[in-house]
């Protein structure tokens, strides 16, 4: 019989410490926030008020689901720490950062330190938010950063939530466009020799499938899945979208949002007069130039 010493052993011993659970959210960097606001309501999200960071030069609006969440995140004063989201933007519009959840951080620097032999950095993070009319509180995070080269393709950290009440509200969780949670993240590379490992310490072995040769590799996070492929196999699996010779790669360039039934999504956004194409199994693809730089897709849940 497992005791909870025993229990807390074997957690110690998993990749991540048992306490990287899928991912938190993706932040989609735009040049401005009221008109990317405007815009993702047209495509159907509830997208929410949001607020500026406390100390960064940075504010956002929010789309939630019951689980994880979009962050429209933009400049409001460059005088100020931008974590790099201004030379992101200077490339253009698009997914800036995909962030891991941790429900336990402190756990999560331990295993860290174990591996690395170094102390992790972490950083304490606050955002006002917006409740009833001029109302205001502080929602308030931690984010612990995980070494570069252990996910290749992107830089990304993991975060806990210290006030998670103040993050979602009845309200804020229903949208027009059926969208119901993050289903998975596209991240284009040039070369994917070298993603199995890192991945692989991270979230076991079990969890990376796929061939680098073959140019596509899935990490299952315990949540929304990572998918890395070359811009050859992207666009045999992105219904021949063809990437942008101009952007960088590696980058974040594709979400896949999860919806009840993709035929309602569809309907929905033929109402608001956008333009998108839906694939031979139902999924229902907007382009970049839609939505702020992202290929979104509406997807019925995996089987």
């Amino acid at each position: 019989m497992m005791t909870a010493t025993n229990i807390a052993e074997a957690i110690d011993v998993m990749p991540g410490g048992a306490v990287i659970a899928g991912i938190d959210h993706v932040v989609i960097g735009v040049k401005d926030l009221d008109a990317a606001g405007t815009d993702f309501g047209r495509l159907g999200f509830t997208v929410n008020p949001g607020g500026r960071h406390v100390g960064w030069g940075t504010a956002n609006h929010t789309i939630m689901f019951e689980h994880d969440y979009l962050n429209l995140l933009s400049v409001v004063d460059p005088s100020q720490d931008l974590n790099t989201l201004d030379q992101f933007l200077d490339e253009g519009e698009g997914i800036f950062r995909t962030v891991f959840a941790t429900p336990e951080s402190d756990r999560l620097c331990g295993w860290l330190e174990r591996e690395t032999g170094e102390t992790p950095k972490t950083t304490d993070l606050s955002r006002i938010v917006q409740l009833n009319g001029d109302d205001e509180t502080t929602a308030k995070f931690k984010i612990v950063h995980l070494p570069q080269d252990w996910t290749p393709g992107m830089r990304t950290y993991a975060c806990s939530h210290l006030t998670p009440k103040l993050m979602r509200r009845s309200e804020w969780l229903s949208h027009p466009n059926g969208a119901r949670a993050i289903a998975q993240v596209t991240v284009a590379m040039e070369d994917l020799t070298g993603v199995l490992e890192p991945y692989r310490r991270l979230f076991g072995n079990s969890a990376v499938i796929g061939d680098p040769k073959k140019g596509s590799v899935v990490v299952e996070t315990g949540g929304a899945r990572l998918q890395l492929l070359t811009p050859k196999v992207f666009t045999k699996e992105h219904y021949d979208v063809v990437l942008d010779k101009n952007l960088h790669l590696p980058r974040l360039v594709a979400l896949t949002v999860e919806v009840a039934d993709p035929k309602a999504t569809a309907l929905y956004l033929s109402g608001q007069q956008v333009e998108f194409v839906q694939e031979p199994d139902g999924t229902v693809q907007v382009p970049p130039e839609q939505a702020h730089g992202v290929l979104m897709e509406f997807a019925r849940p995996a089987d």
